[in-house]
């Protein structure tokens, strides 16, 4: 029996992998968008909450079969688990507050909302996929404030990298402007 829990973990986390790996394509797309690199395509919306629902179930069926393998509390004594918890928390939090906040300011032309709430949402994308690949920190290795001050970093880096890649949009969007009024005369 433990070998077809084993093998349906496995099922569930190659979903997890490829639900993450198709929305991550469709969230650069945006965020090039976003800093004005590409147009937009309103297909990538439905693409990345594709992807987020794919997310949510597989992560899901790992949870419950990790339940089913280690046994309720021991399951849920692993402190790995309460940090992805805590980041798919966020996550979801910081998606909403995108919909529902910074979408109505982006319509009004002020990206910076976005932006904001974008390095938040890509920092649990990506601290995410690391604690899916923490395997030898579960279970007491590290400790639920050592993962957390790991997603501090990521956050942090996700919002310079985030303010570096718009300042340099902004610049390759006043050469362009500048290349091509020069021309014109």
């Amino acid at each position: 029996m433990s070998e077809v829990i084993g093998f349906l973990i496995t099922l569930s986390a190659f979903w997890h992998v490829l639900g993450f790996a198709f929305g991550l394509i469709y969230i650069h797309f945006s965020l090039k968008s976003l800093l004005g690199i590409i147009p937009y395509d309103k297909t990538w919306t439905r693409m990345i909450r594709s992807a987020d629902v794919h997310l949510w179930l597989s992560g899901f069926a790992l949870i419950g079969l990790g339940i089913w393998q280690k046994g309720f509390d021991a399951y849920l004594a692993n402190p790995k688990l309460w940090c992805k918890v805590t980041v798919v928390v966020l996550w979801f939090l910081s998606t909403q507050a995108m919909r529902r906040y910074a979408v109505p300011k982006l319509k009004l032309g002020n990206p910076r909302p976005m932006l904001r709430l974008a390095s938040i949402n890509i920092a649990c994308w990506i601290y995410g996929a690391i604690l899916g690949c923490a395997k030898p920190l579960a279970y007491g290795v590290w400790s639920y404030p050592e993962f957390l001050a790991g997603f501090a970093v990521v956050v942090m880096l996700c919002f310079v990298a985030l303010e570096k890649m718009e300042q340099r949009a902004q610049r390759q969007r006043l050469r362009r402007t500048s290349t091509s009024s020069t021309s014109s005369i």
